[in-house]
């Protein structure tokens, strides 16, 4: 009885030690894939790093997401759902908001350093990976051609964002490429300082969804997927 008691007696010092040694969860990494009715919020948490609460509104119709803005009251980021012909999203258009406005909000340190929106599709697909252990593609390649602000190439404006942009594709080699689509407008930037608040302090990004992507690698889905429209004229209006 005196050694069993010995026995128990290491073995909680080791649980406390190793309670007291693991570090803890990394807040800015998903830990599952994102609901639907929660996608956007996940990504302004990984995008942004921002982990002051906020709120989401899903739009279910493109007009009225295009005319929409993100909030810093709320704060409260915007979704947009794309359907394939089988009624299965696809992807997700996120209005965000950006860190500076966070921070000046809500104090130095609520959100940033500014990220990208690939990081959340990279996630996406770590925790997708798991569930699909023998996929069809050799390699799947996270394409980088955005800015974590609007001083990168793209220079990217909101009309332009919503035009019809690729999500997937694959390239000679036979390896799937995943793209994702987004750009930055401070709050604080001088160039934009003419704009109605609401414009500015915004991270708008495409993201290719987690069952579309499971679906690709398991080769039930084809690649190609297409987000974004032609946006009539008389949509494009500034805000108040």
């Amino acid at each position: 009885m005196r050694y069993t008691g010995m026995v128990g007696y290491l073995l909680t010092v080791l649980l406390l030690t190793s309670c007291a040694t693991t570090p803890p969860a990394d807040p800015y990494a998903l830990i599952k894939l994102p609901a639907a009715e929660n996608f956007c919020l996940d990504a302004q948490r990984i995008v942004g790093r921002a982990l002051i609460p906020m709120q989401v509104v899903i739009h279910e119709d493109l007009p009225s997401f295009v005319k929409s803005k993100a909030l810093i009251e709320g704060p409260t980021v915007q979704q947009f759902n794309w359907y394939d012909a089988d009624g299965n999203i696809k992807g997700y258009s996120c209005k965000m908001k950006s860190t500076d406005h966070l921070n000046a909000v809500f104090g130095a340190g609520a959100a940033g350093p500014e990220g990208y929106c690939q990081t959340m599709n990279e996630q996406v697909y770590a925790l997708v990976s798991r569930e699909v252990t023998d996929p069809v593609y050799a390699e799947v390649i996270f394409e980088s051609n955005e800015s974590a602000d609007d001083t990168g190439p793209s220079k990217m404006t909101g009309p332009q964002w919503l035009l019809p942009f690729t999500l997937t594709s694959v390239d000679a080699a036979g390896d799937l490429h995943v793209a994702a689509s987004g750009f930055v407008i401070e709050f604080s930037d001088p160039r934009y300082q003419r704009f109605p608040p609401s414009w500015r302090g915004t991270h708008y990004c495409h993201f290719v969804a987690p069952e579309y992507l499971a679906a690709l690698l398991r080769g039930e889905a084809q690649p190609g997927a297409v987000v974004g429209e032609t946006i009539p004229r008389e949509l494009m209006v500034l805000p108040e």
